[in-house]
């Protein structure tokens, strides 16, 4: 069997931890392939820490560990010693999940100039790192598990008119609800972080959503999300949901201007029964189309191959 080391630094819930994850279980699931994973001393475990549930592949503070492949992301470099940076004697799987990782100003792009097999959630994040990286560039696009999600409510059934998760985003999403309120209308606002079968639900509850990122993303999850639940997905254009958000198609995407959210937000409201189920059967098929199961396969196909991409 060989060993691939993860590495983490959990404090909160956040998808870049989700994701990592996934990939923790791909490589579980491979044949010939074991996962172990090394958490900073202060790393949070509780109900939000996906690993919870598999202890047996968490290695102690100073446990030794000889792994056949490192599996870095964010600024896990800072994890393993300086000297290995350059010449790591092992092949490395660098996660790259922000477009930012491409600017110079960004205190991750030094890492660029590491050895290292770097794979992407998308071809905006590709095209941001390709210039600059030492080592192969991959792109795999993020995939999702139809099992973490609770059944989707119907459209007709949905109890909130507007759900606006605005986690990243709390000002704009309070000045959004005071110009988006109608008397009788329902609105649901998020500011505050909250379990991620909570967020789900809330999600599931509404006819809109109205997901505000930040201005510039890798890859937006939650969007995706929405579009599992069966919710009308409103969601500005953030660079890193561009591959699966297509205007007028599976979603609204409007350009990332109060005016332009909120005009896009009413119409999403307003659509009518005939338009709003072409959007979320389209919608539905982007998710499907986004299935962990392509995400895991695109996956083993980089480890089987990897002793010649390194």
């Amino acid at each position: 069997m060989k060993t691939v080391l993860f590495h983490r630094h959990f404090l909160k819930f956040q998808g870049g931890h989700l994701k990592a994850f996934h990939y923790f279980t791909h490589v579980l699931a491979a044949p010939g392939w074991t996962a172990k994973v090394r958490f900073t001393e202060n790393s949070v475990w509780d109900e939000r820490n996906p690993w919870r549930d598999h202890r047996g592949h968490v290695l102690e503070t100073d446990e030794p560990c000889e792994p056949d492949v490192l599996f870095l992301g964010g600024r896990d470099w800072e994890r393993i010693p300086e000297s290995e940076w350059s010449r790591p004697g092992r092949p490395v799987l660098n996660l790259i999940q922000h477009t930012r990782h491409g600017f110079p100003d960004d205190p991750r792009h030094r890492f660029l100039a590491n050895r290292a097999v770097r794979i992407c959630c998308s071809q905006q994040v590709n095209d941001s790192i390709s210039p600059f990286a030492n080592g192969p560039v991959i792109t795999n696009r993020y995939g999702l598990d139809p099992g973490e999600f609770p059944k989707p409510i119907p459209f007709e059934h949905k109890s909130v008119d507007l759900f606006i998760a605005a986690l990243k985003q709390p000002r704009l999403g309070r000045r959004l609800r005071l110009r988006l309120w109608r008397p009788g209308r329902r609105i649901d606002l998020q500011t505050d972080a909250v379990l991620r079968p909570e967020f789900l639900d809330r999600v599931n509850r509404a006819r809109v959503t109205l997901f505000l990122p930040h201005e510039d993303e890798g890859f937006f999850i939650p969007a995706l999300e929405g579009m599992a639940l069966d919710t009308l997905v409103v969601c500005p254009d953030c660079e890193g949901n561009r591959d699966f958000c297509l205007p007028g198609e599976n979603a609204f995407r409007p350009e990332f201007a109060p005016g332009a959210i909120r005009h896009a937000t009413e119409e999403a409201l307003r659509l009518s029964p005939a338009s709003a189920q072409s959007l979320r059967d389209a919608a539905r098929a982007t998710f499907a189309d986004n299935h962990i199961d392509r995400e895991r396969k695109r996956f083993h196909e980089v480890l089987a191959d990897l002793d010649r991409l390194w």
